[in-house]
């Protein structure tokens, strides 16, 4: 079996920008990703618009070109097909890593990992590294509501497209500022939306979301319910509880956008401590490396279920803290 320098688990940008550093920086890394390139990208809202100017989201040197002030989701996973494609990095998607195990050179030589997992078609794999890097972000876990209902169809924690929704009753289920953003645009597409706040105002929100929402509420355009306890989903309603009162409110569909939290059934499994109350692995700052000798972490992974700490912006410079930390152990 092949052994390459490095393996990174997660091909999203933090994995992208890690691998296009570490390959500048002369060695041979590898992409797993169980799904498409930057697959948590491809399933946000269609005509997204990033809250960040292109400068701030570019990667490795790499220049984004955009038509406007802002990248679009579109004109960002384009960019990343054409920096994979320039820098001729090597991206295996749809390959899904199931177990990495740490083995101890013989005779005291050099510790190497053994990766292993399956394609789409379930047909395994394995992979030798030196190193490995995970960058599997957080999107494929949702926060769940843990209410009765919460698995009916009309339900759902991701967010894509108006559509579907529109002429039809909308209740918004959070507080932040994917909460508020997807009532805009739901609002804005015809739905008659309801925003349900666990917290007595909203939070986090950009400079530009909170006077917008504010309107729409003083106008009687978008109701919301603040201090309210979700308590149970039906078929055409949702259940709350608000200053000791019941209320049901009539709806057709819920989106719970109350956020994601990594999977850290990996980490554990590869023998990284992660503290249980944050899902926060436990990792030296300065080199990025975790409990386990050779093994780094990157992306909003480094942040567990914290929320508003790790982004593009600064996920992007990950890559060359873990090259500088290679670069020491050789």
């Amino acid at each position: 079996m092949t052994l390459i320098d490095v393996i990174i688990i997660g091909g999203g940008p933090a994995g992208i920008a890690t691998a296009a550093t570490l390959q500048a920086g002369g060695l041979r890394p590898v992409i797993f990703e169980k799904g498409a390139l930057a697959d948590a990208i491809a399933r946000w809202p269609y005509y997204l618009t990033f809250f960040s100017t292109a400068p701030n989201v570019e990667l490795a040197g790499f220049p984004l070109v955009i038509t406007g002030e802002k990248p679009t989701r579109q004109e960002y996973l384009a960019y990343l097909r054409r920096l994979v494609t320039d820098r001729a990095l090597d991206v295996r998607t749809y390959h899904e890593v199931t177990d990495v195990r740490r083995e101890e050179g013989a005779g005291g030589g050099e510790a190497s990992f053994v990766v292993t997992g399956h394609n789409l078609h379930g047909e395994p794999f394995t992979q030798r590294a030196r190193y490995v890097v995970l960058a599997t972000g957080a999107f494929d876990f949702v926060r769940p509501l843990n209410v009765p209902g919460e698995d009916l169809p009309h339900v759902t924690h991701y967010f894509t497209e108006v559509h579907p929704y529109a002429g039809h009753q909308v209740t918004v289920v959070g507080g932040g500022t994917s909460a508020v953003e997807t009532a805009l645009l739901l609002w804005r597409a015809g739905a008659e939306v309801t925003v349900v706040c666990r917290a007595q105002e909203f939070c986090g929100l950009k400079y530009w979301q909170d006077p917008d929402m504010k309107n729409r509420i003083e106008k009687g355009e978008i109701r919301a319910f603040f201090g309210a306890e979700l308590q149970a989903i039906e078929p055409h309603a949702v259940v709350l509880e608000v200053d000791g009162k019941t209320e049901r409110v009539p709806t057709d569909f819920v989106l719970a956008m109350t956020g994601y939290q990594p999977d850290v059934s990996l980490l554990k499994r590869m023998g990284v401590d992660v503290d249980e109350a944050n899902k926060r692995p436990h990792f030296n700052p300065e080199t990025l490396e975790t409990n386990v000798p050779g093994l780094y972490v990157a992306g909003v992974v480094t942040s567990g279920n914290v929320g508003g700490q790790v982004f593009i912006e600064n996920a992007r410079e990950h890559g060359e803290i873990i090259l500088r930390a290679i670069r020491d152990k050789v």
